[in-house]
């Protein structure tokens, strides 16, 4: 009773300190501090998109496209941002709120739960599923060897190009899909001898689900059942009407969902590409950077070297991800030798396999480096693997299995080192915050903003950097709850929008003096507001362009258009 007690109490500390740490990576953004609204990371970027996505859908089912206004946002999965959007006003709790400060809990605890239930479930080991815990909360790459040997410092989270397990929750729809997994998972493992039919199609409905929230898990998992099927039917086992079921459910409700959210209506996903990711790894400074090998391979004639060189740079970029995960797979080869293969071991070997290959051989669309979101549930298995691994070790050798946990955490210290620090990269300035305040208040319209110049950011040495210059984002549509007639580039790229001719539309009313041109512009496009900020301007006089200005501070100018 005490043995099981202190497991208790461990477990609970676990997760405690895990999701403190794991959670700061959100808490702090989206506040109000003296140089504005503050926003760490990714969420300068990300963030701001589900805020305005999830708005929208507060407003509209389907939702209305908040970037690029007069369409439907097609070809993107809205089930975290739908769900957000419900308890937002279900429970009259303001997105930003819910967003960065309350979710991030929830799914920080219910993720370190189901990591202990799933890996005891398999496992029994009460010290293997603590240890998956910890390293579902903290593992990381072999980056700060990189940052150590050339700068001193430790850090290099992604310097391989893959967010590690201290970064989980920058992604919500990646963390909502690792509680689908898992819980479909632990419903599979409980009762996958059982006759009846209620299991596999709640399963498979669970699995379905993810195409709602994060398309990668629902392909991985989609293919890792259905070759483990198929397997199991060539083997004519009894059970395997099960695990047929469970296929045939999953790809009903994904389906359904690929229907719904037009994703059979947007553009070609995938494009084969092979080891783009390989070979951008030596080729971009921002990650391993090594030019002098990017140079003579791409130089290189003699195909047995070339060979060579493209092996040793997958296992530069599968190691170097890895991090300490590396010695778990000596655990999975002592399964196969030993031929002890678990039927979860044959669905995380699929895994394991696909998310690999998918990210070595295809890139996405638009925005290339989106497939590594595949890889990300290599390293989640890879983190299981390490778990027995370890727990095994500690068994014989403490001493040794502690100081391989301390190894395998270095890399997320930097990054909650980041989190911790101030000022943000980016922020929101008051004067700002003010006036997309007045513009939440006005009636529902049209926003035009300014295009997007990415060499306004090098007029700001300091942080933190105006968000209107920090990235292109969905800023003003996020915080006014309005459509913007263009906004965020990049998530347009991803979602498969022309957004190219429209910029040059919109760039022309900005310099036109043709007050005719720039007076239908605005017509046949159906602007409400015109959001300016600082020295952005346009060159027609207002009287001309039928417009009034309704608000104006030391920084924003805002005109309503007049119909």
């Amino acid at each position: 009773m005490f043995k099981k007690q202190k497991i208790n109490i461990l477990l609970i500390v676990l997760i405690l300190i895990g999701s403190f740490f794991t959670v700061m990576t959100m808490f702090r953004s989206g506040l109000t501090y003296d140089f504005g609204i503050g926003f760490w990371g990714p969420n300068g970027h990300d963030a701001i998109w589900h805020l305005s996505l999830i708005n929208q859908l507060k407003q509209n089912i389907p939702p209305k496209n908040p970037i690029f206004s007069g369409t439907i946002l097609n070809n993107y999965h809205i089930g975290f941002d739908l769900i957000t959007a419900a308890i937002s006003n279900l429970l009259n709790i303001s997105s930003s709120t819910l967003y960065f400060r309350i979710l991030p809990i929830i799914f920080a605890i219910l993720i370190g739960l189901l990591s202990y239930s799933l890996a005891y479930l398999i496992t029994k080991n009460k010290n293997t599923s603590l240890i998956f815990v910890f390293l579902n909360y903290f593992a990381g790459s072999f980056g700060w060897i990189v940052t150590l040997i050339k700068s001193g410092s430790l850090g290099g989270e992604s310097l391989f190009w893959s967010m590690q397990s201290a970064s989980t929750l920058l992604n919500p729809p990646f963390s909502l899909s690792i509680i689908f997994l898992f819980s479909g998972l632990i419903l599979w493992l409980k009762h996958k001898d059982s006759e009846s039919i209620f299991w596999p199609i709640l399963i498979g409905l669970i699995f379905g689900l993810l195409s709602l929230i994060k398309i990668y898990p629902a392909v991985l998992i989609g293919l890792a059942f259905s070759c483990f099927w198929l397997i199991n039917f060539f083997k004519k086992n009894k059970n395997n009407r099960f695990n047929f079921i469970i296929c045939l459910s999953t790809l009903l409700v994904s389906l359904v969902i690929f229907y719904l959210l037009n994703l059979f209506k947007g553009q070609q996903i995938l494009e084969f590409h092979p080891f783009w990711f390989t070979n951008s790894l030596i080729q971009s400074i921002d990650k391993f950077y090594w030019p002098k090998l990017a140079s003579f391979k791409f130089n290189q004639t003699n195909f047995l070297i070339s060979i060579l060189i493209q092996l040793f740079l997958i296992a530069l970029f599968l190691i170097g991800n890895l991090g300490i995960r590396v010695l778990g797979f000596f655990s999975l080869a002592k399964k196969v030798i030993s031929k002890k293969i678990s039927s979860f071991d044959q669905i995380s070997f699929f895994i394991l396999f696909f998310s690999f290959t998918i990210p070595l051989f295809f890139v996405q669309k638009g925005t290339a480096w989106n497939t590594i979101q595949f890889f990300y549930f290599f390293l989640l298995f890879a983190n299981f693997y390490l778990a027995i691994f370890l727990s095994n070790l500690f068994a014989k050798k403490k001493i040794l299995a502690i100081l391989l946990l301390v190894l395998s955490i270095i890399t997320s210290i930097s990054t909650f080192r980041d989190y911790f620090g101030n000022p943000p990269p980016a922020a929101i300035p008051l004067d700002e915050a003010q006036a997309l305040d007045f513009l939440k208040s006005q009636p529902n319209g049209i926003v035009l903003t300014f295009p997007y110049d990415q060499y306004q950011k090098n007029n700001y040495p300091k942080t933190p950097i105006p968000i209107y210059a920090y990235e292109t984002t969905a800023y003003v549509s996020a915080f006014s709850n309005k459509v913007s007639f263009l906004e965020d580039e990049m998530n347009l790229d991803i979602t498969g929008f022309d957004w190219k001719s429209r910029r040059l539309e919109e760039q022309q009313f900005f310099t036109s003096s043709d007050k005719f041109f720039t007076r239908g512009f605005l017509l046949n496009n159906n602007i409400d507001y015109i959001y300016l900020v600082n020295d952005q301007s346009f060159k027609v006089d207002q009287n001309d362009l039928q417009i009034d200005l309704i608000f104006n501070n030391s920084s924003v100018k805002i005109y309503q258009v007049r119909k």
